[in-house]
This record gives structure tokens, C-alpha cells and sequence, in this order.
């Protein structure tokens, strides 16, 4: 398997975390949803990360569809999404708040910097910002301790950390103003791991595309 995207967006890190932690082997691409648009265009119809080509050649897009499929192949024990209901909707439950806190990440951060200042829309950024620390506020009234649900680590964590992680790396003002001691210490557990190290977030990556990474 061949995945296609940047470790400085949080979905492709989703993706490749997820392929570490079960111990599937892959290739990385880098490409940039800015610097290399057209490859991306062949690839991707909507020119967005992460894709992932199997090894029959076809693709799957989204990061949600992608860890679905990852997760299928392996044991149902050993899944990040749990197999069996009450603990599957809770776990995605959670999982869509961290998504969403991503996608609202994402949202602020290019404002701040694909959008001259002249331009910035003031009233997009309170409210963008709002929806940032309400997310964050019911994340971290989950108290993970370790974890955000059940006795092992599930897609709710993986997303949540490395929302953290983008929030961090790429609006350390913001992240500085953040109260949230419980989400942080998870992140920093979350970080630790070895699925997590080995698809750490690039700084290096992230000035190659100007900072900002379109994903999903």
C-alpha cells in the first residue's frame, strides 16, 4: 500500500497512524495539496489528502473511509473502531467531535495565513474560535484516563491526539490559551506511542506546502 500526503495534516497522520498500529507495512508519497495540485488532481478527483492505493492499484480517499478499511483488516479485537455496540457509536461519537475540532483547526489557521491581514474575516474567527474551545471543553470533560473510551486506545484517541498535536504545531498562540490539562496529558501519552512516533508530525513538510494542508 501506497499512502499519499504530508505528516503536517492531521488526517494523513490518522491514516498512517493507524496502518502502524495494526502493522501493516506501506509506502508514503509526499505530495502537497498546494505545491503539487495536479498530482494530486490524478489521484484524488478532489485534489485533497490522504488517498491510499492498495496494492491492486485502486485508491480510497477520505481519512474516515480509509481507517475503516485499515481496520477490517484485522481481528475484530484488535480494531480502533469497536466492533460491537454500545462501545462503536460511543467511540464514534468522540471521534466526530475530534474530526470536527480538526476541520475547525484547519479553518482558523488558514485564515491566519493564506488570508492577507486586510482580508481576515474578524466575525469567521470569533466564531470559528468558539466552536474551537467548545469541542475542546467537551473533549476534556471526558477525562481520558487513560483513554477517551474503554480500557484501550480507539480512533476516538488517535484523532484526538494528533488534533491536539495540529492545534500545537500550527496555532501556538491559540494552543497557549488552551485549558484542558486532562487532553494534554492524553496527547502527550498518545505521542509517545510508538504508531504515533514513527508518523510524527513534519515541521519540515509543513514549510515545503507554506503551512497549510488541505485534508479530509
Amino acid at each position: 500500500m501506497i499512502l499519499i500526503g504530508q505528516y503536517d495534516s492531521p488526517f494523513v497522520r490518522r491514516v498512517a497512524v493507524s496502518l502502524h498500529w495494526h502493522g501493516l507495512p506501506f509506502e508514503r508519497r509526499v505530495l502537497s495539496v498546494f505545491n503539487d495540485l495536479t498530482a494530486m488532481l490524478a489521484i484524488n478527483p478532489l485534489g485533497k489528502v490522504p488517498a491510499l492505493q492498495l496494492d491492486d492499484g485502486e485508491v480510497l480517499f477520505d481519512s474516515r473511509a480509509i481507517v475503516d478499511y485499515v481496520d477490517g483488516l484485522v481481528p475484530p479485537e484488535r480494531r480502533l473502531v469497536p466492533a460491537q455496540e454500545p462501545d462503536r457509536h460511543r467511540v464514534l461519537r468522540i471521534e466526530a467531535v475530534a474530526i470536527g475540532l480538526t476541520e475547525k483547526l484547519y479553518e482558523r489557521a488558514f485564515e491566519q495565513n493564506r488570508r492577507a491581514p486586510e482580508k481576515r474575516d474578524q466575525a469567521v474567527i470569533e466564531r470559528t474560535e468558539r466552536q474551537i474551545a467548545s469541542a475542546l471543553a467537551w473533549l476534556e470533560a471526558l477525562n481520558p484516563s487513560p483513554w477517551l473510551h474503554g480500557e484501550r486506545l480507539t480512533i476516538a484517541d488517535v484523532s484526538t491526539a494528533i488534533a491536539l498535536t495540529h492545534l500545537r504545531e500550527k496555532l501556538p498562540t491559540l494552543s497557549s490559551r488552551v485549558n484542558a490539562p486532562a487532553l494534554m496529558a492524553h496527547r502527550d501519552r498518545c505521542e509517545a506511542l510508538d504508531a504515533f512516533s514513527r508518523a510524527a508530525f513534519s515541521a519540515s513538510e509543513a514549510r515545503q506546502s507554506q503551512g497549510i494542508v488541505g485534508s479530509s
